[in-house]
């Protein structure tokens, strides 16, 4: 069954909530001190409250996959910064597509739902004028870098440090 990319609609959260809380289980298994999982009661709620909410340069995408939320993505342009021509970077100079989450039920992992709202998002971002792509994920995942890396062609541009106190 092909992947439906759509915008949510209203009745969307209840998947959506699954979904969250599928990757909550999932992040948590790998490192419980960084990751928890939510109590699910108003997750589906929250989720609903932000459809009403449309606002320029932000992007929320479903994945549908056999008629039901299978993953999904919001994303954002950041438009060049000002007084970027003073900085050390050239990135705050350029128009970014920064996707801030990309999300696939653990069940319905591989069936192409995250290449399919990672791919309509990098249009989307272009079709706006974005120049490069930015995202962050958790680094000792043994799922998402790969498919990030190998997959769908992304470098590492930056490594976060932490250290407890």
């Amino acid at each position: 069954m092909p992947v439906t990319i759509r915008a949510p609609r209203p009745g969307d959260g209840t998947g959506m909530a699954r979904v969250w809380l599928s990757a909550a289980a999932y992040y948590t298994g790998l490192d419980a001190q960084h990751f928890q999982i939510p109590p699910p009661d108003g997750v589906a709620e929250s989720f609903e409250a932000g459809f009403s909410t449309s606002v320029e340069d932000e992007l929320m995408l479903v994945a549908e996959l056999d008629g039901q939320v299978a993953g999904w993505l919001t994303a954002r342009v950041e438009h060049p910064a000002a007084g970027a021509a003073r900085q050390l970077a050239r990135e705050p100079g350029w128009t970014r597509l920064h996707v801030d989450a990309l999300l696939v039920d653990q069940a319905m992992w591989h069936q192409g739902a995250g290449t399919a709202l990672l791919t309509a998002a990098e249009e989307w971002g272009r079709d706006r004028g974005a120049e490069v792509v930015r995202l962050d994920t958790y680094a000792d995942s043994p799922v998402s870098v790969p498919f990030y890396e190998l997959h769908m062609g992304y470098r590492r541009r930056a490594i976060v440090f932490q250290k407890p106190l």
